[in-house]
């Protein structure tokens, strides 16, 4: 059963100078707040499906909520004495803008379409603009602009400034490229985080008449977070280093860089300041998700609240491993003492994603039980340049699975895995990876567990919805151009190769890879009367987030590597 509780999103409000933030300690994700005068948390929503995001006003907080994981988001405003329904129809996905002068800007897409609506929402919704692509409210400029970014590629935005009073859109003079946290700092400047230049994100000023940009840091790793103080001085950064948050401070006017000493064996998942504080959600590999207080005068780390100490000591290391072509790949290893060990390898999803050195309930369950486990960033994964993201990119996709298979005899060779007793297991992408390992190296694997994954890349972009087929193409292929590869390589056309036992978990409401992709999966090998289970969840989308599912995966996972010995 599960031992700890999942915080994610931490927000501050300065109206009541309480922490806001969503946890799942009452079986499903709802928002709490944290009251920083009495240090009480009180729940504030009373919903019936689970909250996705939510935004905090002087009248109240927004909340997202969907049906059964479906990510078809309704937007519902919620006051100490009432609920305002913004948006009530579910055949739509609605993604938050901005709200001005009470009124609300956002973007939404039909289920079943490819193009996107600017929405403005005054109690009627009103169609200011359609998009051929996905669209997004970047920030407000004023109350009569509208910063938006418009998906280039699966990774790459462009920048444009709507005009809501002239309806006009203008193109801005800023490169195509990785675009977020954009922030004004004074009348005529902003600062933003890109990755125009090298590669990297990294921290730029925007002069707002021109458009005109300099790039103001050089790190060679990815910013995560940048927030800016109420003074508009002080920009505070995250530097993600290897998957671990480093917490600095850098000061705009003058270019100096300052590390705070906040941890930094682990994750800043959330950042806040106010009152010469800043306020931390944190987890590590061997430390749970809790909330802290660092005072920037004193440098003093306060833990507010959180999870409880792990009961069992874990031992894990951070290294990288040569993979087929000399690329140094990252990993994370919980490692076991002794000789043999079963070993478990986990590949993220994504892949424009990555694994980080948080905290993992299920890892912490299967290290109690003998296994070690390793998590790789295989080629593919961001953080790591924008080089290396596009390493993996379509017909390059089995150079990712060559660094699953180096990464098995690395450990192998040298952190004593036992060669035969090897489980690889993976989620949405980590299941495309999964599949495709025990169908092309069918004789390397005790066991696998796929969880939402794919089995075939053309009927997933066949079965994807239209709005995210191209976004996903550039990743994996286009229709029409890579069948013939798609074909070559598919898990499916090549199930009757597994020889070790498959598990697979998936949910009937998944919207980013179709139940489609495991059903067929399934099938296929039982009709051979292969070793094949699934499991298949009613109420999940995507990702699963009711803590009984979660229990019930997990469960069902450990008792299968267990029985194979």
């Amino acid at each position: 059963m599960t031992e700890f509780i999942k915080y994610l999103s931490m927000k501050h409000s300065k109206d009541d100078n309480a922490l806001y933030y969503i946890s799942d300690e009452t079986g499903f994700r709802e928002l709490f707040k944290y009251d920083l005068e009495n240090s009480e948390s009180t729940k504030v929503t009373d919903e019936k499906e689970n909250v996705k995001n939510f935004w905090l006003f002087s009248d109240g907080v927004l909340i997202a909520t969907d049906v059964d994981g479906n990510e078809r988001e309704q937007l519902t405003l919620v006051k100490k004495d009432e609920k305002i329904q913004v948006t009530n129809q579910n055949d739509y996905y609605h993604h938050f803008g901005v709200r001005i002068n009470g009124v609300y800007y956002y973007l939404r897409n039909h289920k079943d379409s490819d193009y996107f609506e600017l929405i403005k929402n005054d109690g009627e919704e009103h169609v200011l603009r359609q998009f051929d692509t996905p669209t997004a409210i970047s920030k407000k400029l004023s109350d009569e602009t509208l910063l938006l970014t418009k998906n280039v590629t699966n990774i790459d935005s462009e920048v444009f400034i709507y005009n809501i009073e002239n309806d006009e859109l203008k193109e801005t003079p800023l490169p195509i490229g990785r675009f977020k946290n954009y922030h004004s700092v004074s009348e005529n400047a902003g600062i933003f985080v890109s990755d125009y230049e090298d590669g990297y994100l990294n921290l730029y000023s925007v002069d707002k008449e021109t458009q005109s940009f300099i790039k103001e840091t050089s790190f060679r790793y990815d910013i995560d977070h940048l927030l800016l103080s109420d003074d508009k001085k002080t920009a505070y950064l995250t530097l993600n280093k290897n998957g671990f948050s480093k917490l600095c401070k850098y000061e705009l006017f003058n270019g100096i860089l300052t590390p705070l000493s906040f941890k930094a064996d682990g994750v800043i998942h959330s950042l806040q300041e106010t009152g010469g504080n800043l306020y931390i959600l944190y987890s590590g590999m061997t430390e749970p998700h809790a909330f802290y207080q660092y005072n920037e005068a004193s440098g003093d780390t306060t833990k507010l609240f959180g999870n409880h100490e792990l009961s069992v000591p874990v031992n894990t290391h951070t290294q990288t491993f040569p993979s087929f072509d000399y690329l140094d790949v990252p990993y994370y290893l919980y490692q076991q003492d002794g000789e043999n060990i079963p070993t478990i390898v986990h590949v993220h999803g994504g892949p424009e994603s990555s694994a980080r050195p948080e905290f993992n309930e299920l890892y912490y369950r299967l290290y109690k039980e003998g296994y070690q486990i390793a998590v790789p960033n295989i080629r593919g994964s961001i953080g790591y340049s924008k080089f290396y993201i596009g390493l993996d990119d379509q017909e390059k996709r089995l150079d990712a699975l060559e660094d699953v298979v180096y990464l098995r005899q690395h450990l192998i060779d040298q952190k004593d895995a036992s060669e035969d007793n090897f489980f690889i297991m993976g989620r949405s992408y980590g299941g495309l990876m999964t599949l495709l390992a025990v169908t092309h190296y069918p004789d390397l694997w005790k066991g696998a567990i796929d969880i939402v994954g794919i089995s075939h890349m053309r009927t997933l972009l066949e079965n994807t919805p239209a709005w995210r087929r191209d976004h996903r193409s550039y990743e994996y292929g286009f229709i029409g151009e890579h069948d013939e590869f798609f074909e070559d390589i598919a898990p499916l056309n090549k199930s009757e190769e597994v020889k070790c036992p498959l598990r697979i978990f998936h949910s009937t409401n998944d919207v980013r890879v179709p139940y489609s992709e495991s059903v067929q999966m399934y099938e296929k090998m039982k009709a051979d009367g292969q070793d094949v289970e699934l499991t298949a969840y009613e109420n999940e989308g995507h990702q699963y987030l009711y803590t009984e599912n979660v229990d019930d995966m997990n469960d069902k996972l450990i008792r299968f590597v267990n029985s194979l010995i």
